[in-house]
């Protein structure tokens, strides 16, 4: 075109590739083929588009793709240019995704801790969420490394007032409790607290209940307990055997009203004609990649989290067994979940049931990727690991001790975050002096990526969203899954 173009993609580009092996879809019908540069802007124009939405990577062809369109005398789309959205803790390249799959670091292009669209909707993630996070983000040239408790926030608010909610306890680890007086009888209660559109569900009470080994280990001799969906017991004597509570004894105390300042626990009623549990298996996904963003050198196979999958044999609510593949509900004290496989009844080939499998969906606080529980990643050294997945876990996911307790972070003390933050005010303050002076894109690109990964860091040591001229204070830890919404 011009060999004195001072932009190379104008001087001599090659626009046709000689191929002469047979086509997978057109066999031996053509030997020549367009590149996508000579092809993009012929079919954006023929085909009726009137802006082509470029990311930024491309600006350098902008020029090249008008001039094949004066050249050939085609009507001209409008060129956008917009930065790509990166994802922290993760890969976006189709290349490093397709390493993941067949290498068999994942179950599959579907795997919920991949950033594909089947990966994504699979883990939960619902359509109108990520409409609504595109919209917030909007479109800027600015090289962006978004946090992914941003996309799942959207997608809380989004589920919270229309799921419905459900009760599991721990199968390995679960304690009876013996409720004196009390008649094997059932009464209606709203799948919803605040949202009777969802409807009602069937609550079986009885003599003996059955509920966490983690929650009877935290009641109190002497005072009220709230059974959730049911009302207050007394709790009159905790039985131990070498330090672990082995049964609790209670009475009803329905008439109380005060909940307040009472423990509040989930439970099932252990009757197995009347009330049969469901068998479940609650799994939950940690990020894949361990490092926040990866810098340009960085392998990212030495960088693959080895353990990011984790099961936990439950016993579910007899409603669990109508879920469907795709149903979305939320396990009271335990978070949000997706169906992924259904129950069904039992099978004489396999000689038990099949569980249903739910997925835990994040939503977007610290603690929701990974195992429950689970301390923000300590910084240091990074750890060379390798693709193994992770093993099936032993126990149960403990529902959050209720009442004030520090976080893991907070008990780690202030310094680590006083020193975190004085980095990051100073790399802000870097990035705003080079915009000023007018810098070049790849030297300020690099300084806001170095930003954004220090903000990262930031919050993985303090749990805290970093904001100019904040302080670091002691956070209190969060329950897991949310509160018990109302009795």
């Amino acid at each position: 075109i011009n060999m004195e173009s001072p932009n190379g993609c104008l001087r001599d580009p090659t626009i046709y590739r000689c191929k002469p092996e047979p086509h997978p879809s057109t066999g031996t019908k053509y030997k020549v083929y367009p590149t996508y540069d000579f092809a993009c802007p012929i079919v954006d124009s023929v085909e009726g588009v009137t802006h082509a939405l470029r990311t930024t990577e491309y600006m350098d062809r902008d020029d090249q793709f008008n001039w094949f369109i004066d050249a050939l005398g085609l009507r001209k789309p409008h060129i956008w240019a917009y930065a790509r959205l990166n994802l922290t803790n993760t890969v976006m390249s189709k290349r490093k995704l397709t390493w993941l799959v067949d290498e068999g670091a994942v179950d599959g292009w579907d795997d919920p801790r991949l950033p594909t669209v089947r990966g994504v909707i699979r883990r939960g993630l619902t359509v109108e969420a990520l409409k609504q996070f595109i919209i917030a983000q909007g479109s800027s040239r600015s090289v962006v490394f978004m946090e992914w408790d941003k996309i799942w926030a959207f997608n809380k608010k989004v589920l919270d007032p229309i799921v419905a909610r459900h009760t599991t306890v721990d199968q390995v680890y679960n304690v009876p409790v013996l409720v004196a007086g009390a008649k094997l009888s059932s009464h209606m209660s709203a799948k919803h607290p605040k949202n009777p559109d969802v409807g009602e569900k069937t609550v079986w009470t009885g003599p003996r209940l059955i509920i966490d080994g983690a929650d009877a280990e935290q009641l109190k001799e002497g005072e009220n307990a709230t059974f959730i969906n049911w009302g207050n017991l007394m709790i009159k004597k905790v039985n131990k055997k070498d330090g672990k509570v082995i049964s609790v004894d209670a009475e009803q105390n329905t008439d109380n009203k005060d909940f307040k300042k009472t423990l509040k626990v989930t439970w099932l009623c252990d009757e197995q004609e009347k009330s049969p549990s469901t068998p479940a298996i609650l799994v939950y996904y940690d990020h894949i990649i361990s490092k926040a963003i990866l810098d340009k050198d960085d392998d990212f196979k030495k960088f693959i989290e080895p353990s990011s999958k984790h099961e936990f044999e439950m016993l579910g609510d007899p409603e669990l067994k109508t879920l469907k593949k795709g149903d979305m509900i939320q396990v009271q004290r335990r978070g949000y979940f997706i169906c992924d496989v259904e129950y069904r009844p039992y099978n004489s080939c396999v000689g038990r049931a099949r569980p249903v499998v739910l997925i835990s969906i994040p939503d977007g606080s610290v603690g929701s990727y990974g195992a429950p529980g689970k301390a923000p990643p300590a910084k240091g050294p990074e750890k060379k690991t390798t693709t193994k997945e992770g093993k099936k876990q032993g126990g149960a996911p403990t529902p959050a001790k209720q009442g004030k307790a520090a976080s893991p972070a907070a008990a780690a003390g202030s310094g680590s975050g006083d020193k975190l933050n004085a980095n990051v005010t100073a790399q802000g303050e870097l990035v705003r002096k080079l915009k000023a002076d007018k810098a070049g894109k790849p030297e300020i690109d690099e300084a806001v990526k170095k930003l954004l990964a220090l903000k990262a860091e930031f919050k993985s040591a303090t749990g805290q969203d970093w904001k100019p001229g904040m302080t670091i204070t002691k956070a209190a830890a969060a329950p897991a899954g949310g509160s018990a919404d109302a009795i």
